[in-house]
């Protein structure tokens, strides 16, 4: 784990679900590494890692792969996979199959040229769902690098960036550094932002969401890119796990919100 400024973060505060700029991320290594390989062999060793209740040979061609907010979706002719990673899922692709399997390995796919693409996951949390015909998601929002209008309602602006059924993508990292950013308070309501201020954040969730896919997202728990790899953004993280503000070097407040934490500078953030 990288080393962070404050030594006294909770323990839960990093355990992390990946968010839009890593799943971005893994989508693009899986173009790279596995767009139009065949899959000749899938073994399933935790049963619940995979739902596949039309028992769908899970064999062929990949011939397209796309993210929708958090979710990745890998297409073949007749059927698609649909992957979730939740909190600790992580897929790693090696070019051969030799000594690949790890204790928490849960389901390997095996390509026709010798690579493998394994899906691991500490937790078991994460999901891959088998379907064929229209994918079936839990309501989405406008995925947050589509934006164009911030919704007013009731809400405090950060659990309105959290709302997956709002802008779909956004997590408690990213809210709190877009939030910063943007010099608003995580506790303003959302119906009290300016038309200004809306189109400042509209800009400020697409530019840092945007430089966090450039640095290939923010390892902090367990996120790791297809080849194993950490990203990058957790070296310019400007309020998640600090302790001071950078601008006023203030200490940051700590708030609970909707169970999450959330840190801001009560002087910069209004």
């Amino acid at each position: 784990m990288p080393s962070l400024q404050n030594k006294c973060i909770p323990p839960g505060e990093y355990i992390l679900m990946p968010e839009l700029p890593e799943v971005e991320t893994i989508k693009r290594d899986l173009e790279l590494l596995v767009l139009n390989k065949t899959i000749v062999e899938t073994l399933v060793l935790l049963e619940k890692s995979l739902l596949n209740p039309m028992n769908i040979k899970i064999e062929g061609k990949i011939i397209k792969i796309q993210r929708i907010g958090k979710y990745i979706i890998i297409y073949f002719e007749n059927f698609y996979l649909l992957i979730h990673l939740r909190m600790t899922g992580k897929l790693i692709y090696f070019n051969n199959s030799q000594d690949i399997i790890h204790k928490h390995t849960r389901i390997i796919f095996k390509f026709a040229d010798s690579s493998v693409l394994i899906f691991n996951d500490i937790r078991t949390f994460g999901r891959i769902e088998c379907g064929s015909g229209s994918i079936h998601l839990e309501k989405l929002g406008i995925d947050a690098l589509d934006i164009k209008n911030i919704i007013s309602s009731k809400k405090p602006i950060k659990l309105h960036l959290l709302n997956q059924s709002e802008i779909a993508g956004i997590g408690n990292i990213y809210a709190q550094e877009i939030l910063f950013s943007a010099k608003i308070s995580p506790l303003r309501l959302t119906q009290t932002l300016t038309n200004t201020e809306k189109e400042l954040l509209i800009t400020k969730i697409k530019d840092i969401l945007h430089e966090a896919i450039k640095e290939n997202g923010t390892t902090i728990s367990d996120y790791r890119r297809i080849d194993n790899k950490s990203g990058n953004f957790q070296n310019f993280l400007k309020v998640y796990g600090k302790v001071s503000c950078p601008i006023c070097e203030k200490k940051l407040t700590i708030i609970k919100q909707a169970g999450r934490t959330t840190r801001y500078c009560d002087s910069c953030q209004k």
